[in-house]
């Protein structure tokens, strides 16, 4: 999905944003898509130019939509298990899923991507060998409920159906922790900035994967504001 921030809604564009406002939290509530593609059919300048509430509402949905897509695909942080199986806990708050499985199952061409949220999980990969009939599959993906099946369950599954397991000694969690702390400068460190580039509100939707950034931008500003009550005193 390319970035459309800022972009006029034309003939083209808004049959992308009638899909992406259409997976808004709200809107499987209130029906804006069924009005708004009614006076596409009237007037569809009144939506171009963002003319009236509904259709400013409609812009601003799809732009919502979007921006969680763009920002949780940057926050995920995975797991890696030998059976080529990549985990992540998520909670977007949008019906985003397939978007990312997308976008994941393109740049991970040979793993099985595993996400779960509060209640399902949700499993997808390009590899044409790996199935899961048990699963229920919808658009590009199965999906089942967290307590019909357990993450070693998951991987047993999986272990069947591969000729071969990976070793993962290369992608442990301290390795990137490793990685991480070699980037950080101490005397260039912006912690405002770096807040803003980490709000809490995408550590809540990654589900605990930036649990490490997290916790070090909460260990500086800590620090920051003993330091600022020090030199007060």
């Amino acid at each position: 999905m390319s970035c459309m921030n800022g972009i006029n809604l034309t003939k083209n564009t808004t049959a992308r944003f009638l899909d992406l406002a259409g997976r808004h939290r709200k809107s499987h509530r209130d029906g804006l898509i069924s009005r708004v593609k009614q006076v596409l059919k009237e007037n569809p300048a009144i939506i171009y130019n963002k003319m009236t509430k509904l259709a400013r509402q409609f812009y601003l949905r799809g732009r919502e939509v979007m921006g969680e897509y763009h920002r949780l695909n940057a926050f995920v942080r995975f797991k890696v298990y030998p059976e080529y199986l990549l985990t992540s806990e998520i909670r977007p708050e949008h019906n985003i899923v397939d978007l990312m499985f997308n976008y994941f199952r393109r740049r991970y061409p040979d793993f099985i991507i595993l996400f779960f949220d509060q209640k399902n999980g949700y499993l997808s990969t390009r590899r044409p060998e790996i199935q899961f009939p048990c699963f229920k599959y919808v658009r590009n993906y199965w999906h089942f409920t967290r307590n019909s099946c357990t993450l070693n369950e998951v991987r047993e599954r999986i272990r069947t159906q591969l000729p071969e397991t990976l070793n993962i000694e290369d992608f442990s969690s301290e390795t990137w922790e490793r990685y991480y702390d070699s980037q950080y400068i101490k005397e260039r460190k912006n912690i405002r900035l770096a807040r803003k580039a980490l709000p809490q509100k995408m550590i809540k939707k990654a589900g605990g994967g930036l649990a490490y950034e997290a916790r070090r931008l909460e260990e500086e500003e800590k620090n920051k504001q003993k330091n600022s009550l020090l030199d007060f005193l």
